[in-house]
C-alpha cells in the first residue's frame, strides 16, 4: 500500500507547487517592457528625410533642387544654382539655372539649361543632353552632353562637355560629398573645374584648365526643404586664363566666406 499512498501524496502536492510561481514567471519573455529612452536620445531621434523626388499616382516624377542661394559678404556678391526635373522614371526634363553678380554691380554670369535626362543607375546617376544659353556677354548657345547624379547616397558627381554655335569646346566637372557626423549637421566638401579646348578670346579663356574651385560648407538641416549654411569658397583662374586675367589687370582668385540656404522639395 505504501507505493499507492506515495503516488497520491505526489499528485495532491503538484497544484500547490504550481501556485508558488511568481506572477512574472508566467509572462512570456517577448512581453517584457522595452527599455525607456533617455530624454537626450528622444531629442535627436527622427524619421528619415523624405525622398527628394515625388511621384504622383499617375507615375509623374517632379522635384526642385536649390543647391545654392548664396551671399558673399566680401564685395557684396551673390550666387545661385538651382534646378528642377519632371517626367517618368526613365525619361525626364531637367531645367537648371546658375549665375552670380554684385548687389550694386549687376550680373556677372547667368546661364540656363534645358536637358533630356535618362537615369542609368538606381542611385540616380543620369545621362543628360540638351542646350545651354549664356545671357551675359559674351552671349552663347551651346549643345550639351554629360552626366550627373548620385554615385552613392552622399556622393554626387557631374561631368559635361559644351559645344557653342561658334564651334568653341569647353567642359565642366564637379563633385561634392555630404557627411553628417551628427543628426541634422551636414559638412559638404566641394570641388569643381572648368576647361577649354582652345583659346577663346571673347570670354578671356585660355586652352586647358581655366578655373578651379574648392569649397567647404557646414549646414544645419532645420527641415528637409530648408537648410541654412556657412562656408568657405576658394576659387582661382588657372594657366593661360590666369595670365590673360593678369594682363587685363583682373584678379585671379581668392578665398571668401559664404552664407546661404539649401532647399530641396
Amino acid at each position: 500500500m505504501r507505493p499507492v499512498f506515495a503516488l497520491l501524496a505526489l499528485l495532491t502536492s503538484a497544484p500547490v507547487a504550481a501556485q508558488r510561481l511568481a506572477y512574472e514567471d508566467v509572462l512570456s519573455p517577448a512581453a517584457a517592457p522595452a527599455p525607456r529612452l533617455a530624454y537626450a536620445e528622444m531629442a535627436i531621434a527622427e524619421a528619415p528625410p523624405p525622398p527628394t523626388r515625388r511621384a504622383e499616382p499617375s507615375g509623374l516624377i517632379h522635384a526642385f533642387y536649390g543647391d545654392r542661394f548664396e551671399f558673399v559678404p566680401k564685395g557684396n556678391a551673390y550666387a545661385w544654382d538651382v534646378s528642377a526635373e519632371i517626367g517618368s522614371e526613365a525619361h525626364r526634363l531637367w531645367l537648371a539655372t546658375s549665375g552670380d553678380g554684385l548687389l550694386h554691380g549687376g550680373l556677372s554670369t547667368i546661364e540656363a539649361q534645358a536637358l533630356y535626362s535618362h537615369p542609368i543607375t538606381a542611385s540616380g546617376l543620369a545621362i543628360q543632353a540638351g542646350v545651354r544659353r549664356d545671357f551675359v556677354r559674351p552671349r552663347r548657345t551651346y549643345a550639351v552632353l554629360g552626366l550627373q547624379g548620385n554615385v552613392s547616397a552622399p556622393f554626387y558627381v557631374g561631368a559635361f562637355g559644351f559645344l557653342s554655335a561658334e564651334g568653341e569646346v569647353t567642359g565642366r566637372v564637379f563633385l561634392y560629398y555630404d557627411w553628417e557626423p551628427v543628426a541634422r549637421i551636414v559638412l559638404q566638401p566641394y570641388a569643381g573645374a572648368e576647361l577649354a579646348g582652345a583659346d577663346i578670346p571673347a570670354p578671356g579663356l585660355g586652352r586647358g584648365v581655366t578655373e578651379s574651385e574648392l569649397g567647404l560648407r557646414l549646414r544645419y538641416r532645420i527641415a528637409e526643404p530648408f537648410s541654412p549654411y556657412v562656408g568657405l569658397s576658394w576659387d582661382r583662374l588657372i594657366g593661360r586664363t590666369a595670365r590673360l586675367a593678369r594682363q587685363s589687370g583682373d584678379d585671379v582668385g581668392g578665398t571668401s566666406l559664404v552664407l546661404g540656404v539649401r532647399s530641396y522639395f
